[in-house]
């Protein structure tokens, strides 16, 4: 699918914009498959550290995590922080569907940047309810000024019962990032999240963005926006992607490369998996960080949080 020239426009003015229908059940089935496999693997985990007493094989893909979440309160974000990107996940972020339309926003020149993200946004859990943001406050200063688009791919449908994104129209006009404070400081102190106070916002309308699934918001990295929180009874998935120019900065300088997914516009082109993840797992270290407690703990200390301490 080619952008037509509105939404490339849309893109560009809003900081945002909804393609819908972009892939199909087919295009998602092998990250759904890997998503699945790392709660397999949080559930085993957590019962053999005896935090939780069933390993809950009777909930399917839609409700096993907030069986555990519910068990074990924060064991949820340890699907974000693991950063395991297996091979579904790699195929996803490569697909063609994708960079076509990356290509149409940045050109034919084209790199994954490394902070992707699994979000798994549980029933009734606040500490999943990302406030607002710009998600190049969470690079080093200086990215801003690079063009990195971010697609967020729902893996249900979304709406604004269960945890819908709402973006502020034109609110990355300004090309800069607006200052953030560390949430864990006035509200959870198990958040990792950065949020924009609301006496620094920027104008413009708020929208919400229900979307059904096999639709793709892609969006600006200086857009603020934010996740509403969960009403349903099931687990609000999503994975969200960026990529930029390779050539640019990536606001991880000194950490890692971005992987480079295509040259010149070439669909045929093959990224280097194994020597990028070779260095992503130091990465990985770096950026994300670790609990001080344990693995299971939601308290993470990363690189991001440095920036606005």
């Amino acid at each position: 699918m080619k952008l037509e020239r509105e939404q490339i426009d849309r893109y560009f003015d809003d900081g945002f914009v909804i393609v819908e229908g972009l892939l199909s059940r087919e295009d998602v089935q092998a990250a759904r498959d890997d998503v699945a496999a790392i709660v397999d693997e949080l559930a085993r985990r957590l019962h053999a550290a005896g935090r939780i007493a069933d390993l809950y094989l009777d909930h399917g893909f839609d409700t096993r995590l907030a069986a555990i979440e519910a068990e074990c309160p924060g064991a949820a974000i340890w699907v974000t922080h693991r950063g395991d990107l297996r091979p579904g996940l790699r195929q996803l972020w490569t697909s063609p569907k994708l960079l076509d339309i990356v290509e149409a926003l940045i050109g034919p020149d084209i790199a994954g940047h490394p902070i992707w993200n699994i979000r798994s946004k549980t029933p009734r859990t606040t500490l999943m309810t990302v406030p607002w943001h710009q998600d190049t406050a969470y690079l080093q200063a200086g990215a801003e000024r690079t063009e990195q688009p971010v697609a967020w791919i729902p893996l249900t449908d979304v709406t604004r019962h269960n945890g819908a994104l709402q973006m502020i129209r034109g609110g990355h006009k300004a090309g800069a990032a607006i200052r953030h404070r560390l949430q864990r400081k006035v509200d959870d102190p198990r958040s990792s999240f950065l949020y924009i106070d609301e006496s620094d916002l920027p104008p413009g309308d708020v929208v919400t963005c229900e979307v059904e699934f096999g639709s793709v918001i892609f969006l600006n990295q200086l857009i603020p926006h934010r996740s509403l929180e969960n009403h349903s009874d099931a687990v609000r998935w999503s994975i969200d992607f960026r990529w930029q120019n390779p050539h640019l900065p990536t606001g991880q300088e000194g950490i890692v490369d971005p992987i480079v997914m295509r040259v010149d516009g070439r669909p045929d082109f093959e990224p280097d998996w194994a020597g990028w993840l070779a260095a992503y797992g130091k990465q990985h270290d770096t950026y994300r960080g670790k609990s001080q407690v344990d693995e299971f703990d939601p308290a993470y200390e990363g690189d991001w949080l440095k920036r606005w301490e």
